[in-house]
């Protein structure tokens, strides 16, 4: 999954200075937005939202960040998605799109998070009935995960029997939708991209299940603090004026 796997700078950023909202003339916020997440557009655009509230100039470092992982595999970046984190705050005052627990846990150490700016998670999808519980649908459906997420820790003994693993996000829909599972747990962000694309008229809720739901915000380092600062009062303006609500619409499941 691109936003909670995390991978590690394998391909050259590039920088696109300032934007049409915001002053040249004003103090500059560096932004890394990796566009390997599903939803960097919407990153892009609260970056840019933010800077603007604040008077400031945003600078926008985009990179890509998919095809390689954290020392060469792809699967370390699920397990320590930190290490590139890191990499990229290192680049930039602000790391947007950073998927943290709601409860605040699993920022990397040696960085700190702004306010969340959206809230996203992992979905249970069906192509039929509207979703129920997970223990419900368990009972009387095949459920398929994504290698190496969340979800897979959901099942225990009584469940085990309903797992099934896919490698990818495309081999988990597509199952879903050929019938040989009856529900897929899926990252929002991606769905919702895969959606907007192809649509399928899917059913889906985010499971009240221990870590399923995410809050999404931007990663800094301490030298950053006042950058980050700066970001926060400008997600507040955005929040009064009822503009931040619908920039992030793009997370939140259809459902919902």
């Amino acid at each position: 999954m691109a936003v909670l796997a995390a991978m590690a700078l394998a391909s050259p950023a590039h920088a696109v200075s300032g934007d049409a909202q915001s002053p040249a003339g004003g103090a500059v916020i560096r932004f890394c937005v990796d566009e390997a997440n599903p939803l960097s557009t919407t990153d892009l655009a609260v970056a840019q939202a933010v800077a603007a509230q604040g008077g400031l100039r945003a600078e926008i470092v985009k990179l890509n960040t998919g095809d390689d992982g954290v020392g060469g595999d792809s699967d370390d970046a699920k397990i320590d998605p930190g290490k590139a984190f890191a990499k990229m705050a290192a680049q930039c005052d602000l790391v947007m799109g950073v998927p943290v627990e709601a409860n605040g846990n699993g920022v990397p150490k040696g960085l700190q998070a702004t306010k969340p700016y959206a809230r996203t998670g992992f979905v249970m999808a069906t192509t039929g009935t509207p979703v129920q519980g997970f223990t419900a649908t368990a009972e009387k459906a095949d459920i398929g995960v994504d290698f190496l997420t969340v979800p897979n820790s959901y099942f225990d003994d009584q469940t085990a029997h309903a797992e099934h693993v896919y490698y990818t996000n495309n081999d988990l829909l597509a199952a879903l939708l050929k019938g040989e599972v009856g529900a897929a747990m899926v990252w929002q962000p991606w769905l919702v991209r895969e959606e907007t694309t192809h649509p399928h008229a899917l059913h889906t809720a985010i499971m009240n299940m221990p870590d399923a739901a995410w809050n999404v915000v931007a990663l800094y380092m301490p030298r950053a603090a006042a950058q980050a600062q700066a970001f926060n009062a400008g997600l507040e303006r955005l929040t009064r004026a009822g503009q931040l609500k619908t920039l992030v619409a793009p997370y939140q499941a259809a459902d919902e």
